[in-house]
């Protein structure tokens, strides 16, 4: 399928709070919107067949969308921190 161009813009939004050490939600994000601009001469059912295609095999927003442990490992000049 031929794209002439593509241009995303990547907005998250969350609360500073946690950062501050002031009372309020933890830092994570309360939401993350992507605006995908596409120009291609292809049909929009075929963009819209691509897009639903990337989205599916997309690490990040499908990551986003499930709770994931995230779990942090320190190594200090080769010996482990304990946290």
């Amino acid at each position: 399928m031929d794209i002439q161009d593509a241009d995303a813009e990547v907005r998250g939004r969350f609360s500073p709070a946690d950062k501050l050490g002031l009372e309020g939600p933890g830092g994570a994000f309360e939401e993350v919107s992507v605006v995908l601009e596409v120009r291609s001469p292809a049909s929009v059912e075929r963009v819209r067949q691509l897009v639903a295609h990337a989205e599916r095999g997309c690490h990040s927003s499908q990551s986003l969308r499930a709770a994931v442990p995230v779990r942090l490992h320190v190594r200090v000049n080769g010996d482990d921190l304990e946290l």
